[in-house]
């Protein structure tokens, strides 16, 4: 577990060994872009089984999903402070960055910067609030990829 700028990052897919310090980083940076309240994420990785099951509890779906975020509100005195939640499946992303051509590393960057988006009010329900989404991660992701090394999100098992 590593903790950064009130954001922890857990990885419990023990299928793959992430750079769980890294991961945290890219989510306090995107958390900052996004908005400026200060932010407290707790960020888990987890495996498909795990995933299709967080999925069928609280979105109704057995399929596996990439990224479920979960809002929990927003307390303290004078200082917004916003505290939700996301998981994320590398397994999902591994299978999404092969079919779209892209990295993994950044299929995971991806998916964080998406779960904070959605915990700060972003929706892809309808058609513009997809665009208008797709249009502030692929910012983000873009602000996120020139800072840091995204090559090193993942590490070889």
């Amino acid at each position: 577990m590593t903790a950064s700028a009130g954001v922890t990052v857990r990885n419990l897919d023990t299928s793959c060994r992430l750079n769980e310090k890294l991961l945290s980083k890219i989510a306090a940076r995107c958390a900052r872009l996004a908005t400026k309240k200060r932010a407290e994420l707790d960020i888990v990785f987890v495996d498909a089984r795990a995933m299709r099951r967080l999925n069928k509890r609280y979105k109704g779906s057995s399929r596996l999903t990439d990224v479920l975020s979960f809002k929990m509100g927003i307390e303290g005195r004078g200082v917004k402070r916003f505290v939700g939640a996301i998981a994320v499946c590398p397994c999902a992303a591994r299978k999404n960055a092969k079919a779209f051509g892209t990295r993994f590393e950044e299929e995971l960057a991806l998916y964080v910067i998406h779960g904070i988006l959605h915990l700060y009010g972003y929706d892809d329900v309808t058609k513009a609030g997809r665009e208008r989404m797709s249009k502030r991660q692929n910012a983000i992701l873009r602000k996120i990829c020139e800072s840091v090394g995204l090559s090193k999100v993942s590490m070889p098992r």
